[in-house]
């Protein structure tokens, strides 16, 4: 079913309960708000326009907190109440900044925006997950948002930027709640097993697509890992949906959803950091022998390449097997030689594993010596 508002395009849209027992969907065009019961007509026929006195804005982003919607408004908050009231103006914020995402937290609304006329300049996504996150500018920058911290976190490496709903955890699992006596709601809640997903665009050549950030265990270290590689001019939204990811996006004049195919897996690419030879007595460059890589054993169909970069030339060199081949392929295998025989001072190193279906190798470690 594709519903086409004879107002515009679509700037904002949430799930929404009533004090009624009805849930809505409701969305906003430039200046018109409207809503729709859910599951309600199958044939949209039940759509109502709740207001039209919207400010005209790029974003019109929704956020359900304690059952109200709160709803970007330029520079203002509107929003539709748990009783179903509205108001335009809820919030004003300081002039000359415009809100672009909400998030809730501990019972509240949250709002991050940026500078008007600049709209990629400030806050362009946002997520709770262990840490408080935003996405600023778009160079990639992740900053903490808890209010204290100030230095950016992370960077995706190819820069980049998110959309206000492209942003999510991989897990949002609500099962603890607060709740003051008195309070019309509850004021604070916990969200579950929070792994940070990020869908950037606008990024170098192949390091666009789904980053994951986070941590799954709280013995293990935080990474970031671009899970999903996907090259497109634009991701909008991405949700995880009882364990599945999907992602809406446009390329050229294509729009569409892409969602996780669990049953196959996508050629994957580990990239080490930068490695840099030791200092010696004497004036000489480190010649780099050859690398070991161990793994599970190699299902069948696969094989497993490697690359290395030497003094940061942006150029990948393959490394071939110790039998002259350019993966190593041997099924059952646990041990890949790979020579290198080159003088560099800054080492980095590339694994390409390709799959077969839904198998694919698993690398333990590698092992790289120079003379």
């Amino acid at each position: 079913m594709v519903y086409t508002d004879a107002d515009g395009a679509i700037k904002g849209a949430i799930e929404k309960p009533s004090d009624s027992g009805t849930t809505y969907l409701q969305w906003a065009t430039a200046t018109s708000i409207k809503r729709k019961p859910l599951p309600g007509s199958s044939t949209w026929g039940d759509v109502t326009e709740i207001a039209d006195n919207l400010t005209g804005t790029d974003w019109h982003t929704m956020k359900q907190v304690g059952g109200a919607n709160y709803i970007a408004n330029g520079s203002k908050l509107a929003l539709v109440g748990y009783d179903d009231s509205w108001t335009n103006e809820a919030l004003d914020i300081i002039p000359g900044r415009l809100i672009k995402t909400i998030i809730e937290r501990n019972g509240r609304a949250v709002s991050g925006t940026y500078p008007a006329g600049y709209p990629n300049k400030g806050v362009n996504g946002a997520i709770d997950c262990e840490y408080p996150l935003v996405q600023i500018g778009d160079d990639g920058n992740l900053f903490f948002a808890n209010f204290t911290d100030s230095m950016p976190v992370k960077r995706f490496p190819g820069g980049g930027r998110v959309n206000p709903g492209g942003v999510a955890n991989e897990v949002d699992q609500i099962e603890i709640f607060d709740w003051v006596f008195g309070a019309d709601s509850w004021v604070d809640r916990q969200s579950l097993g929070n792994m940070s997903i990020w869908g950037v665009f606008d990024a170098d050549s192949g390091k666009n697509g789904l980053y994951y950030y986070g941590r799954k265990n709280k013995e293990q270290p935080f990474t970031m890992n671009l899970e999903y590689a996907l090259d497109v001019d634009e991701i909008g939204a991405v949700v995880n949906i009882d364990g599945t990811t999907i992602a809406s996006y446009k390329d050229g004049d294509d729009f569409g959803v892409k969602a996780v195919d669990s049953t196959a897996k996508a050629q994957g690419t580990w990239e080490g950091l930068e490695y840099r030879t030791p200092i010696k007595k004497a004036e000489q460059i480190t010649k780099f022998d050859r690398v070991e890589v161990f793994m599970d054993e190699l299902p069948v169909g696969c094989s497993v390449y490697f690359y290395y970069q030497k003094n940061k030339s942006g150029d990948w060199v393959q490394a071939y097997t110790a039998d002259g081949n350019q993966a190593f392929t041997s099924t059952g295998g646990k041990k890949a030689v790979f020579r290198i025989g080159a003088e560099m001072d800054i080492y980095e190193p590339r694994i390409i594993m390709t799959p077969s279906g839904n198998t694919t190798p698993e690398i333990f470690r590698i092992i790289t010596y120079f003379e």
